[in-house]
């Protein structure tokens, strides 16, 4: 018997399938857990930041999620708009946080943060993980709200 296989269509990359991603993401950045976070990239994962361009997860784990995690745990990321296209989420997004811990040098201040950025995500809806992100923020703004000249 010859059997034929058809391949399941397309994810149809709709504003909810989108907004619930992003939420869902977002979310969980309000914790502590590093794996729960790294979840959501691939394993080559490929982030540009302010401070520069993270290959894989591991520089994303310990660069980026370990260092805001530990500086700024609970930390609230709003969007504020999203867009996407087919394989493109764009978030423009408000950063809000207690520096409870250790960043950049900086011991804890207990100042409260309110950073204002934007992030281009290249996403894989249908397996729910971003392959690349480009985020932009003004480091300087963040290091002066918790005491540090940047």
């Amino acid at each position: 018997m010859n059997t034929l296989s058809i391949p399941a269509p397309p994810l149809k990359t709709t504003e909810a399938i989108v907004r619930a991603f992003v939420d869902e993401y977002f979310k969980a950045w309000q914790g502590t857990d590093i794996d729960k976070i790294l979840g959501y990239y691939s394993d080559d994962v490929v982030i540009h930041l302010p401070t520069g361009k993270l290959d894989g997860k591991a520089a994303v784990r310990d660069d980026f999620v370990r260092p805001f995690i530990t500086g700024f745990p609970g930390n609230v990321h709003v969007p504020l708009n999203i867009a996407h296209a087919k394989n493109l989420v764009a978030v423009e997004w408000r950063f809000e946080a207690k520096h409870k811990g250790p960043f950049a040098g900086l011991p804890a201040t207990g100042k409260q943060v309110k950073v204002s950025g934007g992030s281009f995500y290249e996403c894989d809806l249908g397996k729910r993980l971003i392959t690349a992100g480009r985020i932009y923020f003004d480091l300087g703004t963040l290091m002066r709200q918790i005491g540090k000249d940047a």
